[in-house]
């Protein structure tokens, strides 16, 4: 691949999953399916500004505000669009609009991730490449949590012999 054909506006990720369409909706459209594989914490509101029960699966127009697990780092965004079982569509912050569909292929899901700039939004180069790079970690951790039921991402962060490696 050279320079020329990377695209810097959007990118497609798409992953194969031994796990059934509506639990895989579960764990990208619920605060608690979300947690066991990306987020450390994360909390959905309605239109009203009630918060969801954490196993509810978020709607078009909740909000969610979301927390990195051990690290200091959030972001908010919107429920753009969901069919149950299928399509979640959401806004990353203010830059980015990500599309996560589901579809049954040979007996496994077929996931496909599709991220892209918000309209309007101004284009920051290393926001998405870091966001390319990071979606295969947690797309390859949802992988591992939903086949193998481990977790690959760092919980020890408070033993400070690891931090100051």
């Amino acid at each position: 691949m050279t320079e020329d054909n990377f695209n810097l506006s959007e990118f497609h990720h798409s992953i194969y999953l031994r796990s059934h369409l509506s639990e895989v909706y579960y764990y990208i459209a619920s605060a608690d399916g979300i947690c066991k594989w990306f987020m450390g914490k994360a909390v959905y509101t309605d239109y009203a500004g009630n918060t969801l029960n954490p196993a509810d699966t978020a709607c078009r127009g909740d909000t969610f505000s979301w927390h990195w697990l051990n690290k200091d780092l959030s972001v908010s965004g919107k429920v753009l669009k969901t069919i149950s079982d299928e399509l979640f569509s959401f806004t990353f912050g203010n830059l980015f609009e990500i599309t996560i569909s589901i579809k049954e292929d040979n007996g496994r899901s077929l996931l496909n991730l599709h991220q892209k700039y918000t309209a309007g939004a101004e284009k920051n180069d290393f926001a998405h490449i870091n966001c390319c790079v990071c979606w295969v970690f947690f797309l390859t951790n949802l992988k591992s949590v939903l086949e193998h039921g481990i977790d690959l991402r760092e919980t020890l962060i408070d033993d400070e012999s690891l931090v100051n490696r």
